[in-house]
């Protein structure tokens, strides 16, 4: 049973990893998201249920546009399968909960947020009210979380937003983590937080070295921000506990 669970995770997760790249795609453009078919970004092509496979699709076309065959970017299966493989771990950690659920939808919002930043160097705003929404049903299920989940959405997003006033931060990024605060509270996101700096800044320092970026580069902050978020979600108490071991 708990194979299935994880299967029904997992293939649930392909098709709305479908779903976000929809997403990725329009909401910049601020296109519906919700109404209207898919179509190919090259010829505008409406593409049939045959062409939306979740990654089945791309492989049988062998990465091409049915009726164009412009290329189709391998960024659309992979984030289909990435999709699938957090919801089979939301499902793995958390079981068949609404707070898996929860989590699921959360690192969702958290891929598009990541690629539409490394995309535009923006975050829609909406992104972060969804995540809000998140959060009020989270406290519904826990109430006794309040003090913890107010915390936690300033204890980050206030120091980011000084950042902003000096222009070292974007706003998106400061929505983002004060949203995602409120939802995760104060201890999974100060671990977020520590994780997306370390991992931002080992990727900043490789880029740097490499040449392809300089000092006074923009570096999109949210693609690690959404890492960050994202282990914290599945490993934060882990870690929590095993750096509280250490004393």
């Amino acid at each position: 049973m708990e194979w299935f669970i994880l299967l029904f995770f997992f293939l649930f997760g392909l098709v709305i990893g479908s779903y976000l790249n929809v997403a990725i795609y329009r909401l910049p453009l601020h296109l519906s998201t919700a109404k209207g078919r898919s179509f190919c970004p090259q010829c505008h092509h409406p593409l049939s249920a045959m062409d939306l496979i979740p990654v089945s699709s791309w492989l049988g076309l062998r990465g091409k546009c049915r009726y164009c065959h412009a290329p189709i970017s391998p960024r659309y299966p992979l984030i289909e399968s990435l999709t699938g493989i957090l919801y089979a771990l939301c499902g793995f950690y958390y079981g068949a909960t609404l707070t898996a659920v929860l989590h699921c939808l959360f690192l969702s919002i958290l891929i598009v947020m990541a690629m539409i930043d490394l995309d535009t160097m923006e975050i829609p705003d909406r992104l972060s009210v969804f995540i809000l929404i998140l959060a009020v049903i989270a406290l519904m299920l826990e109430p006794s979380s309040i003090p913890s989940r107010i915390l936690g959405a300033l204890i980050i997003s206030v120091p980011f937003w000084i950042l902003s006033r000096l222009n070292a931060m974007g706003g998106g990024d400061v929505k983002i983590m004060c949203a995602a605060g409120f939802y995760l509270g104060a201890p999974l996101v100060l671990t977020a937080f520590v994780l997306s700096s370390f991992i931002g800044a080992i990727a900043a320092l490789y880029l740097m070295i490499c040449k392809k970026k300089d000092r006074k580069s923009e570096i999109p902050f949210g693609p690690f921000l959404a890492i960050g978020l994202t282990l914290s979600v599945l490993w934060g108490n882990a870690l929590i506990q095993a750096y509280l071991a250490l004393f």
